[in-house]
């Protein structure tokens, strides 16, 4: 793990200085990356270090009001980062591979990074996800209805990257509990 403890702290770094993503999201992605690929057999390492660079430049991209942009930016942060830490080519292509495909827009070209892909669900779709992303979107300046909104854009984008037998199996109910618990707490005009 000592790859990951390096690429752990500059992810760290820039939660710090960002608050974003927040570090208890940061923990559960990394935290169910790694129970994923025990089960799987994938690399634990990559996946770990994989959580970590995905959303890496998140909280620079939110403050220049970029958030579309933070995989694009967390990508190319990423490669310089395993360019100055001398990662071989092979393990920095599925690392990049892993940021780059987190939000099910590019093809997965390894296990480890439909593993990542699928971590990252476990942040949005549980209930402090549903929580911490409603407050940021209130952060954002978006009212109750549309904060709301935002939090199903999350959850919906989620549930459809969700690819591994095992973590469809165990978000699906919840997925769909917490949708019908935001539909029904919008205010009515």
């Amino acid at each position: 793990m000592e790859l990951f403890d390096k690429i752990d702290k500059f992810a760290k770094d820039e939660i710090k200085k960002t608050g974003l993503p927040q570090i208890y999201n940061y923990n559960i992605a990394n935290e169910k990356a790694e129970e994923l690929a025990l089960r799987l057999g994938a690399d634990v390492d990559i996946v770990k270090c994989g959580t970590a660079l995905m959303d890496i430049k998140l909280g620079e991209a939110v403050a220049l009001k970029q958030q579309p942009k933070h995989v694009s930016m967390s990508a190319e942060y990423a490669n310089q980062i395993l360019e100055k830490l001398k990662v071989e080519d092979t393990k920095k292509k599925v690392l990049i591979n892993c940021v780059l495909a987190h939000h099910g827009e590019v093809p997965y070209q390894s296990i480890e990074a439909e593993i990542v892909a699928n971590a990252d669900a476990y942040r949005f779709i549980s209930e402090i996800g549903v929580f911490t992303t409603y407050k940021f979107a209130l952060d954002l300046g978006k009212n109750h209805n549309d904060a709301l909104d935002f939090v199903q854009f999350k959850l919906d984008e989620k549930f459809k990257i969700l690819s591994l037998k095992q973590a469809k199996e165990e978000l699906t109910d919840l997925y769909f509990l917490l949708s019908k618990i935001i539909k029904k707490a919008h205010i009515k005009e």
